[in-house]
């Protein structure tokens, strides 16, 4: 855990923007929820969130992630990790998780959903991105299991299937799940999945 905390404050310290613009998202919440963004990094997602009308509250284990968030939005950023989220129980309407459970281990997996159950309230919503296998990425890097590799920058990357992240998210109600394939403009293949689930 502390090798990728470090190698996520250094991608953030010497990266202060590393994606440009704000993305479309087909966020499941209703107007106006408390959203809890997870993994918020530089606040990319969390400006899409603010922009579609949320209150949002942003976490990332990253210091340097908090930092620039917080800096660049004005929003609450609290310095956590996902498997040990410092809120009280049923305290969001909405997790957003985009790109955050590709960088979690298994055992890390099933710490985050019981974490993302309990600060749900009931009938709240988790919005998820996450690239999948059959990634054009997906076997770039140092390879140290069966799914899972290491950049070159530090930072481990695990792919999961559809069946992975349906059993990460076994305690709620799937609402929809889709496989989405896009080409990038600079004609690399991006394959990832797209997932709500609902407290029940």
């Amino acid at each position: 855990m502390e090798d990728q905390r470090e190698a996520w404050n250094r991608f953030y310290k010497e990266h202060r923007r590393p994606w440009r613009g704000v993305p479309r998202y087909d966020f499941p919440f209703p107007e106006g929820s408390r959203i809890l963004e997870v993994g918020c990094g530089g606040g990319k997602t969390a400006k899409a969130l603010l922009d579609s009308g949320h209150s949002v509250v942003g976490i990332d284990f990253s210091r340097e992630a908090v930092s620039e968030c917080a800096s660049r939005l004005g929003i609450h950023v609290v310095c956590a990790g996902v498997c040990d989220l410092p809120f009280p129980d049923g305290e969001f309407d909405g997790v957003s998780l985009v790109h955050v459970t590709e960088h979690l281990s298994p055992g890390e997996r099933c710490r985050a959903a019981s974490e993302i159950l309990r600060v749900l309230r009931p009938g709240g919503k988790v919005f998820l991105r996450t690239f999948s296998e059959g990634d054009q990425r997906a076997a770039k890097g140092t390879k140290v299991s069966e799914s899972t590799v290491i950049r070159g920058n530090g930072i481990a990357y695990t792919y999961s299937d559809p069946g992975g992240i349906r059993e990460m998210f076994a305690d709620f109600r799937e609402e929809r799940l889709d496989i989405v394939n896009e080409t990038t403009r600079y004609g690399a293949e991006r394959r990832r999945i797209e997932a709500v689930f609902v407290k029940p």
